[in-house]
């Protein structure tokens, strides 16, 4: 459990821990079994979110023991942003090694928040997750800056504190236990007496009371942080991404274009990959670059393939409860416009309406508060439309201000054959449709 990365930045004072070993925990009391797994595991500290059947857990050497309270897990942090279908993250870290994590349904997968030491193995742990869930899996790419300074805040977000690592409480047996049998007597003996002061102090009306934490204030923060971590687009945003892609050459400088995949990666807007394949028997790495668009960059794999990546601004607002649909109108509405249009797509999916998930705060006591009457209900349910690229132009109109997109992706197959919901250009768009409860 030693072979995992600390990655730090300028100006925050958090560490993303990289190559933690993730295990499935079932049944009752999830954040007991998870301590009681990274116990078994003999680590010193673990990574679990509240609620999920996922713990991630480490042993740190002891240099870093003392960086504990700054360490925060980078799956997990990934996993709190992907919480709808199979997502996967190639990276490449500032010293050349590739990390991959991959998460389904805001789940961490077990054998996935790997370090590789170079990119065939990142690819070849890439191949077994496509392997394993063939056209369900979104793979996502980053160079060294995407996970630079200026990113940390963002790729932590509101999950900061879920995301943070625990300490597994009995995982240093270098201490013998006589010492810590008599540590704890002494921190026993000094609690005791302490609690006494205090309880004499409070007879004695000396010590005024301590404010306690206002709900409405802390429940504010809470929403507010959810607000600005969702971004809806309004009709025109979900069509640039959409341009975008209807934009790419078919070729350049005799490659040509297979795939193409965004994802919504910052408040500013998407990135993008393209997949072009070698074909012509003449085409040179030169012949690509001296071809491509402007602002491209590009991963060579090896030497029949390249991956262009790009990106496309949008301007996607923050969460706006009053301008939500309610579940009815979105049941009487919403769904009736999608099923108008369902003759043109290859296929379309609704899940199932949950409420949005919140951690609530925490009072001065630890335990958590509860909403207050005031504070809005919001509901989420997974969307995902299938078809020609041309279908994907005529997304209904009552989606704007409604769903947040974080996914597209175009397929090309020369060979396919024509009809109303198929055609050579294939697409793809995944993203959250939202309520007021």
């Amino acid at each position: 459990m030693n072979d995992y990365v600390l990655l730090r930045f300028d100006g925050d004072e958090r560490v993303l821990v990289l190559g933690m070993r993730w295990h499935t925990i079932l049944g009752s009391r999830l954040g007991q079994r998870a301590r009681q797994k990274a116990r078994e595991a003999k680590a010193s500290h673990h990574a679990h979110a509240p609620g999920s059947e996922a713990v991630g857990v480490i042993r740190l050497n002891r240099a870093d023991r003392g960086l504990a309270d700054q360490l925060h897990s980078g799956a997990l942090a990934f996993a709190s942003d992907h919480r709808q279908g199979v997502v996967a993250l190639r990276a490449e870290l500032p010293d050349g090694r590739i990390w991959v994590v991959a998460v389904q349904g805001g789940k961490v997968l077990t054998h996935s928040d790997r370090v590789h030491d170079s990119a065939a193995d990142a690819q070849a742990a890439l191949d077994g997750l496509m392997a394993h869930h063939g056209d369900e899996l979104v793979i996502l790419d980053a160079d060294p800056g995407d996970l630079g300074e200026a990113s940390l805040p963002a790729f932590l977000g509101d999950a900061s504190d879920a995301c943070r690592l625990q300490p597994c409480g009995w995982s240093m047996p270098a201490i013998p236990r006589p010492l810590v049998v008599a540590a704890l007597g002494c921190a026993a003996a000094f609690l005791l007496r302490s609690g006494w002061d205090w309880y004499r102090h409070q007879e004695g009306g000396s010590t005024p009371a301590q404010p306690g934490i206002d709900p409405e204030a802390a429940w504010a923060q809470v929403y507010e942080a959810l607000r600005q971590r969702i971004r809806l687009h309004a009709e025109s945003d979900g069509l640039a991404v959409l341009d975008a892609l209807a934009d790419l050459p078919a070729e350049v400088g005799g490659w040509r274009l297979s795939s193409a995949q965004c994802s919504r990666g910052t408040e500013q807007g998407w990135t993008c990959r393209a997949r072009y394949d070698r074909r012509h028997r003449l085409a040179t790495n030169a012949s690509f670059l001296g071809a491509r668009p402007s602002g491209w960059s590009e991963t060579w794999q090896p030497m029949d393939a390249v991956v262009a990546r790009f990106a496309v601004a949008d301007g996607a607002q923050p969460l706006e409860p009053s301008r939500l649909m309610s579940r009815a109108e979105h049941d009487g509405k919403t769904i009736t416009a999608l099923q108008q249009v369902l003759p043109l797509m290859s296929g379309a999916t609704l899940g199932e309406t949950v409420p949005v998930r919140l951690e609530p705060p925490r009072d001065e006591y630890g335990a958590a508060m509860a909403a207050p009457p005031s504070m809005p209900a919001v509901s989420e349910r997974p969307l995902v439309l299938e078809g020609p690229l041309r279908s994907m132009f005529l997304i209904p109109g009552l989606l704007a201000n409604q769903v947040e997109w974080r996914a597209v992706s175009l397929t090309v197959d020369a060979a396919a054959e024509l009809s109303l919901n198929r055609s050579r250009l294939m697409a793809g768009m995944s993203g959250v449709l939202y309520a007021r409860d």
